[in-house]
């Protein structure tokens, strides 16, 4: 996977909580789409957006928190 594919989570291995200091509105959950906006050594910083385009989550994903399928490269 690169910056800027496209990826569905098909099941969690972490718990992501949504606090003050998280972007967006909620965690990450099981069929959620998002766009790979980082790459770094082994992890992802990944978003989700809605359809206008406004941030429903922004996190850090290591190898194994997710399990997650590739849509677009």
């Amino acid at each position: 996977m690169r910056q800027f594919s496209v990826v569905k989570i098909k099941s969690l291995n972490k718990e992501f909580r949504h606090s003050e200091q998280s972007f967006g509105s909620r965690a990450p959950q099981v069929g959620d789409v998002g766009t790979i906006v980082d790459v770094y050594e082994g992890a992802f910083d990944i978003e989700c957006s809605d359809v206008n385009g406004v941030t429903i989550w922004l996190e850090l994903f290591e190898p194994n928190d997710a399990d997650l399928e590739l849509l677009y490269i």
